[in-house]
């Protein structure tokens, strides 16, 4: 017999073996599966179902009768505090403290426990000390993640800016976003006491961590302005059109008084309509549009309108010619009054800004959501309005 026919004999002997292989896993998972509590079961049903509560009272019954159980123990004290009962949960975490049978492992895992149920609980003090006692290991990266977001909340820069980098060392991992919002703060803080050196100082140490952050370019952009330096300041704010051209808008009250200043705002409005080919975001269209009819006059104003009207559907920016002409309308031209036609079809009703994390809706921009806390998550939209806060 040839080969081919001695492996076509071989095909049912492979399906054998296969069928065995399988029955055999079957038996096996079948006697496990006997060795499983039942109320175990049924706690993962409970929490499968998300009844939370009756998953936590059956849970805390196997656990009362499994007192080994380590990671049983873990598990009750997560979900107390994932139920919002952190008392119920520091009780559990600590009690797994003073067990002297835990692995390195374990404990360091109870102390990150106990850290963040004070953390939860508001208690920062605590959940501080708690959180630098976590050893090595892969629960450091955890402990430090959660100090970052305790300092942030207290307002703590300093102390943010240096544990954020040690957690790139210790996770391998870049913050230079979040880095350089923290320089920022501090930047606002010198600021605001009157020490503009240090305050730019910190601003471009921030650039340095993240050369491509727009919000380090506009504070120092807005500093310089106060202090009558113009010519510095459109330099800095102007980098955003090669960087982040989507915040050219948020700063363009501040680029138009810096070249009023200077007698150049006929240079500012070229800029600006050669910026709407790269954003044409609300303010940058509703500055533009005002400007050309202070500077060029309404019909040509219309005209720039006309162009606009092609390249977004957001006609906010349009108000200030219902403005010019709505006390003496018998004056407008038929050309204005179709083009207010048009925008009154395209018009639509739109929320500013929308975090990209949370969904929360904002008529400002933020760098930081004011809903889930999360750094650089609104997006701009073509409605955007305001400044940043």
């Amino acid at each position: 017999m040839d080969f081919e026919n001695w492996w076509l004999l071989a095909f049912p002997s492979f399906f054998l073996l296969g069928w065995l292989a399988a029955k055999i896993d079957v038996k096996q998972l079948i006697n496990e599966s006997k060795n499983i509590p039942s109320t175990y079961i049924e706690g993962l049903n409970f929490l499968l179902n998300e009844e939370r509560d009756k998953a936590i009272d059956v849970l805390v019954k196997l656990s009362v009768n499994e007192p080994d159980s380590v990671e049983l123990q873990f598990a009750v004290g997560s979900l107390f505090r994932s139920n919002g009962e952190i008392q119920r949960a520091l009780a559990v975490h600590q009690g797994l403290l003073d067990r002297p049978d835990l692995t390195n492992a374990q404990r360091n895992r109870a102390v990150l426990a106990v850290g963040e149920d004070f953390f939860k609980s508001g208690m920062y003090d605590r959940a501080e000390d708690f959180l630098k006692r976590v050893g090595t290991g892969k629960y450091k990266a955890v402990a430090l993640r959660l100090l970052i977001d305790l300092y942030v909340n207290q307002n703590e820069w300093h102390r943010a800016v240096d544990v954020a980098n040690q957690l790139q060392l210790a996770s391998g991992q870049s913050y230079a976003s979040e880095v350089a919002h923290f320089m920022v703060e501090i930047s606002s803080q010198h600021h605001c006491d009157g020490d503009d050196a240090k305050a730019i100082d910190w601003l471009r140490k921030s650039l340095n961590v993240d050369p491509q952050a727009p919000r380090p370019r506009i504070a120092l952009g807005q500093v310089l302005k106060s202090q009558g330096r113009y010519l510095e300041a459109i330099h800095e704010l102007t980098q955003l059109e090669l960087e982040s051209s989507s915040f050219i808008g948020l700063v363009s009250d501040a680029l138009i008084e810096c070249h009023d200043k200077l007698g150049t705002k006929n240079q500012c409005l070229d800029k600006f309509k050669k910026l709407i080919d790269l954003s044409s975001s609300h303010d940058l269209l509703v500055k533009t549009f005002e400007m050309s009819m202070e500077l060029e006059g309404q019909v040509t104003a219309c005209d720039l309108a006309r162009k606009f009207l092609k390249t977004t559907t957001d006609v906010g920016w349009a108000i200030p010619i219902l403005e010019s002409i709505k006390n003496d309308i018998a004056e407008a031209s038929t050309a204005d009054v179709d083009l207010l036609i048009e925008m009154a079809k395209q018009y639509r009703q739109e929320e500013a800004y929308i975090c990209d994390s949370c969904g929360f809706l904002a008529h400002a921009h933020y760098w930081r959501c004011p809903a889930c806390r999360q750094w650089d998550t609104y997006t701009l939209t073509s409605s955007a309005k305001g400044v940043p806060a």
